[in-house]
């Protein structure tokens, strides 16, 4: 059987740590897109138009703001994590995301991936010192993250997670906010790679069928 897996680079260290059971392809797009989901719509579509003649297809990609809807699938059939972003992926399950998200809704997730856009707080805020002052740079993203209670890291066991690690406590400091560690769970990206895709876990989506936004919802088809 051959597999194409699109994914974004926040999961690459993790997904090509799986050791595969078939042939895959992999293709991974920039996290840096995430920031522009109307982007990223066009991207994933693109690469899914390419991915023809495959047995499967599988978009390593949650709901991702919307940028996963409408997607039209190419002659293979595609399959989808049935999640709003990657951090179940990170976490084993949806189910245990819950969990920590009832425990603490204010939680700023980041991993050695999600690190790759998010270190840019840091550097946003050195910026706005340098133009405004320490005081105001402070306020400004007191205000931006407000909504917070806690930065969460994500243990994924990647070569550089100390150093992510770090970057992380700099970010919770920055921001005044508690920082914790939890160790992830690799049975969702390994059913990613491997299978199996079952349907309360995965989105199935028929060749040239599109993609609805509802099917990210816990029970639907």
């Amino acid at each position: 059987m051959t597999v194409k897996i699109i994914a974004c680079e926040v999961m690459k260290e993790e997904l090509l740590g799986i050791k595969e059971n078939q042939d895959i392809e992999f293709e991974f797009i920039s996290m840096g897109l995430h920031l522009h989901p109307k982007k990223l719509h066009r991207e994933l579509q693109r690469l899914l138009d390419q991915a023809v003649g495959f047995d499967k297809v599988i978009l390593a990609f949650g709901l991702c703001g919307g940028a996963a809807r409408d997607l039209k699938a190419s002659d293979s059939p595609l399959i989808i994590p049935r999640v709003h972003d990657c951090i179940p992926v990170f976490l084993g399950s949806r189910k245990r995301y819950d969990q920590f998200s009832k425990e603490e809704r204010g939680t700023f997730y980041l991993s050695c991936g999600w690190m790759i856009t998010e270190k840019s707080i840091l550097s946003e805020h050195q910026r706005i010192v340098e133009k405004y002052g320490e005081k105001k740079a402070v306020r400004i993203l007191s205000q931006m993250y407000n909504s917070y209670q806690r930065v969460l890291f994500i243990h994924t066991g990647c070569q550089e997670e100390e150093d992510s690690l770090r970057e992380s406590r700099k970010i919770a400091e920055l921001l005044a906010l508690r920082h914790e560690t939890v160790q992830g769970d690799s049975a969702y990206i390994n059913k990613l790679v491997n299978g199996p895709w079952c349907q309360d876990e995965f989105i199935h989506i028929a060749p040239y069928e599109t993609v609805q936004e509802e099917q990210f919802r816990i029970g639907a088809k």
